[in-house]
């Protein structure tokens, strides 16, 4: 079996790469030009996704694909958005059913999932988020790409999308809670104590997407992939226990902040300005869903195999300044 891997210099797509070469896949990488290369073993193609020939020749001769490539930058011009995640994914589903490959494993996000009410229990077959003019390019891009991938699915191509929730591991400091800022050595956090994580460590991604390019009833669905769904309260406390480090943590009144950001954002438009923080972000983070993994444990057959506090031990220990040489910065790219 020969893979290809797009976004293989990314902070996942470089551990799908090392896990599909452990397995004895050949691969064949896929990055920008001029990015260079962190896939030792592996074939390398530069290519931009924008390209319909370098597309073509990324998925001419490999068995199956694995798109992990995104524009995953918090700014920038919508166009660049649409261009890379949603029409670039497109790209690749196309040229890839039109070579034969098989199946198409999509890197979607949690993000697509509307979250109505804090609390709520999220499967795959919850609605897609319906406020996404509300969020960032990044996050509508994904939606749209998710939703798109799908459609291609029902038209017969052969894709299987993922949904991580928030990754986390070796080389990148985790994130600390959806929305936290640091002052006078003091973690504030927007969230209350009870606020869920959907944690998943990296390498509990690139075994799902293994068991996807293996499963043969994985084809046409989607899945969610979380580890833990996590307590911010004692997601802070395994965060300390394994990172060594001692600051105190202080929760955001909810409510306060909420009604300042929509204030914010309602004379901001009246000025024809875009407010840095909205209402809808707020609540974002600060209502928040259990995540159900059933139907990857039930099709796939995905259990995750590092828990929380092992994968924090992991991420914290390959930051040290002795960690071994490379390991604090193999993977020190944005997730997508």
């Amino acid at each position: 079996m020969k893979a290809l891997v797009t976004g293989a210099n990314g902070f996942l797509g470089r551990r799908i790469v090392r896990r599909l070469l452990n397995e004895g896949i050949a691969v064949r990488a896929f990055v920008r030009p001029g990015r260079g290369s962190h896939c030792s073993g592996a074939e390398l193609l530069e290519g931009d996704l924008g390209d319909d020939a370098a597309v073509a020749a990324a998925v001419n001769g490999v068995d199956c694909v694995v798109h992990a490539a995104a524009r995953v930058e918090t700014t920038g011009p919508w166009e660049s958005f649409a261009e890379i995640n949603i029409r670039g994914t497109r790209r690749v589903i196309r040229a890839a059913q039109a070579a034969g490959a098989r199946p198409i494993v999509h890197i979607s996000s949690l993000g697509v999932y509307a979250v109505p009410r804090d609390g709520v229990i999220i499967t795959e077959d919850s609605p897609y988020e319906s406020e996404s003019s509300a969020r960032g390019h990044y996050s509508r891009s994904k939606l749209a790409a998710d939703r798109m991938a799908l459609s291609e699915a029902g038209r017969g191509a052969p894709v299987v999308v993922l949904r991580p929730g928030l990754l986390y591991g070796p080389g990148k400091r985790p994130p600390l809670a959806r929305q936290s800022f640091t002052k006078a050595g003091v973690r504030f956090i927007l969230a209350s104590p009870n606020y869920t994580l959907p944690m998943t460590y990296v390498d509990n991604v690139a075994d799902a997407v293994l068991l996807a390019l293996t499963s043969p009833d994985a084809v046409g669905q989607a899945f969610t992939l979380v580890d833990d769904n996590v307590r911010q309260a004692e997601y802070l406390a395994a965060y300390r226990s394994a990172s060594g480090e001692q600051w105190s943590s202080m929760f955001l009144p909810v409510s306060l902040v909420a009604t300042a950001a929509l204030v914010l954002e309602r004379g901001l438009w009246l000025a024809r300005r875009r407010s840095p923080v909205t209402y809808h972000q707020v609540r974002r983070a600060t209502d928040s869903a259990w995540y159900d993994c059933a139907r990857a444990a039930r099709i796939l057959g995905w259990q995750p195999a590092v828990n929380l506090q092992e994968g924090l031990r992991q991420t914290f220990d390959s930051l040290r300044p002795d960690a071994p040489s490379g390991t604090a910065t193999m993977m020190a790219s944005a997730p997508t």
